[in-house]
């Protein structure tokens, strides 16, 4: 029988379950809401295309690319607005809907759970704009992905970057017309935890009832040095808002208390990927290139292919961007190339989330001494540190 990645090491991407032509394997979820795939044994004719086609059993490294990397941001300032940082992303979108492609990516559906969903038209976009704090369901996706390729259909698939990894893999064959682009990824929270947090938004916020937008980087208290909100918008014209720091979610994400158990380990970080490009928030702008910062939010993007550095390039004459390097990029991002512990207390995190337990979580949090608050202590001083030794050296450079 097949063996697929440990799973401590299986990522979900569903890879193994869309190149599957015995349709043996299904995705199933466990008590913390992350699926890993189940074989059925009296189903399975053993061709082991399911083994093949797994990003994590056959993880090569990506021959050596000319990374560039840029801040950006978009000129049109409502579709900034409405994105995570500097709307790059949501550009790279316009223009392949503009050449008549279909855009793949991450959107709530009615009860706040995450799936990709394929858009083609402009009237559509919101629905996959801004950060979704869940991993997403992919059921179907990748299949659907090869059958338009195969017709010729422009494509741009956006996800993680193990997701990304999963279709490059499923796929096995390169098209022109296959735009990838993944994130810097601090990683990938439980889907059961977004949940019940929603769930437990709702009591607490609107007797129950479900909000009719959640917005998780909200620019209203700015972009610049992490200062976006979280906001939940009920019909009756209550809202709830909290900084990202301050909301009980984002801690237990930032602090790594939810996320997936793979992402503790991930092999799909670095300079050089399997995309066409990445994107994320380009924190630290303001000590690296101050100019592009105007707490409006401004995306880091790294330029991997010549698909790639092709569509930033048609772009142009609707961003403001600059070359950094690639030093310049993770400094204050490290997400960008190193995987974020897991905390030790994460499964009694779960567990308890997963009993209904949400409000509990804040005493169970004080009960660890102060761990949560340590660690983004510890990490504020790490980033101090870091640019503490640049500047250092940079003087130390000048001088020479």
């Amino acid at each position: 029988m097949p063996e697929l990645a440990d799973r401590k090491k299986c990522t979900g991407c569903t890879a193994c379950q869309s190149v599957c032509s015995s349709d043996c394997i299904e995705m199933k979820a466990d008590s913390h809401g992350f699926t890993f795939p189940v074989i059925n044994r009296n189903k399975c004719i053993e061709c082991r295309k399911c083994e093949k086609a797994c990003p994590v059993l056959n993880l090569e490294g990506v021959p050596d690319q000319n990374t560039i990397a840029f801040a950006a941001y978009s000129l049109n300032r409502e579709l900034r607005e409405k994105s995570s940082s500097g709307g790059i992303w949501g550009e790279l979108a316009k223009e392949i809907l503009d050449r008549h492609g279909h855009v793949y990516g991450a959107a709530y559906d009615r009860d706040y759970s995450v799936k990709h969903i394929c858009v083609t038209n402009v009237s559509d976009l919101h629905k996959l704009q801004g950060a979704k704090y869940s991993q997403s369901e992919l059921a179907g996706i990748f299949k659907e992905i090869k059958v338009k390729l195969e017709m010729g259909i422009l494509i741009l698939f956006s996800g993680t970057p193990c997701q990304t990894a999963g279709l490059k893999m499923y796929l096995n064959k390169e098209y022109d017309h296959l735009i990838c682009v993944d994130f810097v990824c601090h990683g990938v929270p439980s889907p059961m935890a977004w949940k019940q947090y929603v769930l437990y938004r709702a009591r607490e916020d609107n007797h129950g009832e479900l909000p009719l937008s959640v917005n998780m980087r909200s620019k209203e208290t700015g972009w610049s040095r992490y200062q976006y909100s979280n906001v939940y918008q009920y019909g009756n014209n209550s809202m709830y808002s909290k900084k990202s720091t301050e909301d009980l979610f984002m801690k237990l994400f930032t602090a790594d208390f939810i996320n997936r158990e793979s992402c503790a380990a991930c092999q799909f970080k670095g300079y050089d990927r399997v995309s066409d490009i990445t994107l994320g928030d380009f924190w630290g702008v303001w000590d690296i290139a101050p100019e592009m910062d105007d707490n409006e939010g401004t995306s880091l993007v790294l330029i991997h292919s010549d698909k790639g550095a092709d569509i930033f390039e048609s772009l142009s004459d609707r961003i403001k961007c600059r070359r950094i390097t690639l030093e310049q990029a993770s400094r204050q991002n490290p997400s960008l190339i190193q995987s974020s512990d897991s905390k030790k207390e994460r499964k009694k995190v779960l567990d308890e989330i997963s009993c209904g337990n949400m409000k509990d979580i804040n005493r169970l949090l004080d009960s660890t001494d102060g761990r949560l608050r340590i660690s983004m202590i510890q990490r504020n001083i790490s980033a101090c540190v870091r640019r503490a030794v640049h500047r250092i050296s940079h003087s130390r450079n000048e001088k020479r």
